[in-house]
This record gives C-alpha cells, sequence and structure tokens, in this order.
C-alpha cells in the first residue's frame, strides 16, 4: 500500500469514530493517537534542516530554554498540530528543534520557522508574532506571559554567549537577555523596565509607581515575573489589586 493509501485510511478510520473517542479523551491525546497510527515520520513534522550544536564546551551554562534536553511538547508546524513530541527550543538564535529516530540513527531538526505557529514546552505557551512593526532580529518567538482585556504581554526570552579561551580550548557561557513586548490598543511597544511602561501608558504612572514600590524585591528576583504581575494589575486584574 502506498503512502497516500495508507494516510486516506488511516484518517478515514480516526476520524469516523473521533466523535465518540473525544467523549472520554482531550483534544492532544486524539491527535496523539493519531500520530501514533500514521507514525511522525509520515505527517511532515521533520519537514526542517538538520542542527549541530557548535558551542558544547560549557561551563555548565546551555543556550536553550529551561533544560537541555529534549523534553515533551506541542507545535502547530505547516498548519498541523502535533502533541507530546520532542522539543528544544534555541534561544541563542531563535529556533525550535526537535529530534528524529529513523531506526538507525537519531538526528536533530531545525523547524522551518514560518511554518511554526505556535508551541509549548514545560508549561509556557510561545506564538510567533510576525507583525510587531518594531524590526526586531530573530524569527519572532515569544511566550504569551499574559492576553487580557486590554493589554497582553509577550516575553522575549533570548540569551547571549561569551566565549573563554583555555588551555584545552574555547569555552561558552550563555547567560540570559531577555525583553518584553506589550501589545495595547493594536500597537506593539517595547519594554525592559516599569520606566518604559510608564512612558506607554502615562495615564497609569501612579499605580506603576504604587505598584514597583510594594514588589521591589521580586522586580529584581524575578523580572519576567514582576512584568507579567504589573501588566495584569494595569488590565484592572481585581486578584492583583487585591493584593495592593
Amino acid at each position: 500500500m502506498n503512502i497516500t493509501k495508507l494516510f486516506l485510511s488511516v484518517s478515514l478510520c480516526v476520524f469516523v469514530g473521533i466523535e465518540t473517542f473525544s467523549q472520554n479523551n482531550s483534544k492532544d491525546k486524539i491527535y496523539e493517537t493519531y500520530d501514533n497510527i500514521v507514525g511522525l515520520d509520515n505527517t511532515g513534522l521533520y519537514n526542517g534542516t538538520a542542527f549541530t550544536d557548535l558551542f558544547l564546551n560549557t561551563d555548565g551554562t546551555y543556550r536553550y530554554f529551561n533544560g537541555f534536553d529534549y523534553v515533551k511538547g506541542s507545535v502547530t508546524y505547516n498548519g498541523q498540530y502535533y502533541v507530546n513530541v520532542l522539543l528544544k527550543y534555541d534561544l541563542l538564535e531563535d529556533n525550535l528543534l526537535t529530534q528524529s529516530d529513523d531506526n538507525l540513527s537519531i538526528f536533530n531538526v531545525k523547524l522551518i520557522p514560518e511554518f511554526i505557529e505556535s508551541f509549548s514546552i514545560y508549561n509556557h505557551n510561545f506564538v510567533r508574532l510576525k507583525e510587531t512593526g518594531l524590526g526586531l532580529s530573530g524569527n519572532g518567538f515569544f511566550e504569551e506571559a499574559y492576553l487580557g482585556n486590554d493589554l497582553n504581554l509577550f516575553i522575549k526570552h533570548t540569551k547571549k554567549k561569551k566565549d573563554k579561551a583555555l588551555t584545552t580550548g574555547i569555552q561558552y557561557k550563555f547567560s540570559k537577555d531577555n525583553f518584553y513586548v506589550l501589545k495595547s490598543n493594536g500597537t506593539y511597544s517595547l519594554v525592559s523596565s516599569a520606566r518604559d511602561l510608564r512612558k506607554i501608558l502615562p495615564e497609569k504612572e501612579q499605580e506603576i509607581r504604587q505598584f514597583y514600590k510594594s514588589y521591589k524585591s521580586l522586580y529584581k528576583s524575578n523580572p519576567d515575573s514582576f512584568m507579567t504581575k504589573l501588566v495584569k494589575y494595569l488590565d484592572g486584574s481585581e486578584t492583583e489589586k487585591n493584593k495592593q
């Protein structure tokens, strides 16, 4: 049976019973079952280019989001949703990676950025913002930190690399270099601090100043959490306001 006939046959079997199946299973479980039956090699997930990490000699830091190893996540790629697949997010070059096992060898695949609509990894949701008008470098992947009524906050996770010459060769060190993008009234704005927010939202200056005083220690220890809580507060979250 050729691959086209196999695909049509499997599709019919899966989707005829999808209504009954979905009564006891989540959407993710349905897609995972479908991918397992068809085989990921036949779904188009590995439509990308080979990736090789050239900076493995490090001081223990890494270029990836939250960890060095691949973890299970989900991605919408070239119009198709894949769940429970191995993913790794490269913050140095802003690329999403997956891993393929062809039964002979395992290789790393760099997914085509333009094909990626969104992905989820470590319980963090990312989206590709195509048109921010900010002229940013990279492939446009942002974490959806807060999606509210009037304000949306996106975190741009990035890492920068430093080289150190040793007698045994070059050692690399990676450090976070995150920044934020606020969407307000349909416009995207770069945000690096509470001061930037005061310029973007001058009508909320007093609220921003008061919040900063209350959460100054959080701003220093966890800027991502601070900015997310602040935008929630400014957007009118009663939960955040009641904490003041």
